[in-house]
């Protein structure tokens, strides 16, 4: 779409962007009524994980357009840009140092049915 003003354009900027913050807002609403439900079985906590990891790419997606536009990551200050590279830089700490734990058990805890299941004469392949 081509826009004939300045003002045009900014004005359909910061409607996708009261848009984006609309539908995170709701994401967030979502995930806390997902969370707030104490009695879940197995099935539902990988439903609620499934749900978390799809807010998260879409996140990650936005934000990869963001440091991948020169325009948009030119309008924030060196001090406003070492913020959020902290905070983004200590989130990912915690989120690999917390898959590597997860991924670790897991693995113990495959390689355990699939010697459990050798045992039994029983072959499982993925």
């Amino acid at each position: 779409m081509t826009f004939i003003r300045d003002r045009l354009e900014v004005s359909a900027v910061n409607q996708m962007h009261q848009n984006w913050v609309q539908r995170s807002e709701n994401t967030l609403k979502q995930l806390k009524g997902l969370m707030e439900n104490t009695d879940q079985d197995r099935l539902e906590l990988v439903r609620v994980m499934r749900f978390s990891f799809g807010a998260l790419g879409q996140s990650l997606a936005g934000w990869m357009q963001w440091v991948n536009s020169p325009e948009i990551m030119s309008s924030f200050n060196k001090e406003e840009l070492e913020e959020m590279t902290k905070k983004i830089t200590d989130m990912v700490e915690q989120f690999v140092t917390y898959d590597i734990e997860v991924t670790s058990t897991g693995t113990r805890k495959g390689l355990a049915k699939q010697r459990e299941n050798e045992q039994q004469g029983l072959r499982f392949v993925i």
